[in-house]
């Protein structure tokens, strides 16, 4: 009885150590809304996939979403990090701290070096810098090579500049002043339009849409043009008080 009693006592003390000493959790959970997470973040991160979802802290975004049936990604941004870069420049954001035979440098035809750890020819991890910002992406199912491409892909798409090329349209984002544009017929600009809630979850700001729609289209990425874009191809403003689907614009 007298030891039943003393576990309970030690067990109570745990826990009110853990209520007061326990740091607090510097994550929100943000589901699907992209624009949450950026405004924790303090960044903007728009990457372009499906049934994901969101959580952030300062100076970082992390993005879940299904690679394919059986495996699951996690993606971070980071802006500023104050941990120590290797000598390629890369700083690990992924949080995952496991030892893994393989640790090497691997650089794909896009001349980026990926900081990658893993077993034989299966990558857990990936880190690597760029431009814009810190990137890691973490499966516990492995990635290829191949993988590694493609997510690059997505990731290099998102945070594209708004003057390359844009693929859907064929022609330049510089040469597009109008997002209303399709097949030559071009609608009249009405910038009181309210900002859509389905372009706010997907990543899309508002400061973006009010600009594209005066042409100035060197503030957004390019993928936010293309969803600008395909939400006007939809005719889903029709209504100025709604975004055509039912869900009142976001404030």
């Amino acid at each position: 009885m007298k030891k039943i009693l003393l576990l309970i006592m030690i067990c109570s003390m745990f826990t009110i150590y853990n209520k007061v000493f326990a740091l607090p959790n510097p994550w929100i959970e943000c589901g699907n809304d992209i624009s949450c997470g950026a405004n924790k973040a303090g960044f903007n991160f728009p990457l372009r996939v499906e049934k994901y979802s969101v959580r952030a802290m300062d100076d970082m975004i992390e993005i879940t979403f299904p690679l394919d049936s059986k495996r699951i990604v996690k993606v971070r941004k980071s802006q500023v990090y104050n941990g120590q870069a290797d000598e390629n420049g890369i700083k690990d954001i992924s949080g995952d701290y496991n030892n893994y035979p393989v640790n090497k440098i691997i650089k794909i035809n896009n001349g980026i070096n990926f900081d990658v750890r893993g077993k034989k020819n299966k990558f857990y991890v990936v880190n690597f810098a760029a431009e814009t910002g810190y990137y890691s992406i973490s499966c516990n199912k492995g990635l290829t090579i191949n993988d590694i491409k493609y997510l690059y892909k997505l990731l290099e798409e998102a945070e594209a500049p708004r003057h390359i090329m844009d693929e859907t349209n064929n022609y330049t984002i510089e040469q597009l002043k109008d997002l209303r544009k399709v097949d030559e017929i071009v609608e009249p600009v009405y910038t009181q339009d309210c900002f859509p809630r389905t372009l706010q979850k997907k990543g899309v700001t508002k400061e973006c849409f009010e600009r594209a729609n005066l042409g100035q289209d060197d503030f957004c990425s390019a993928s936010e043009v293309k969803m600008i874009k395909e939400y006007y191809k939809k005719g889903q403003n029709k209504d100025p008080l709604n975004n055509g689907s039912g869900e009142f614009c976001a404030n």
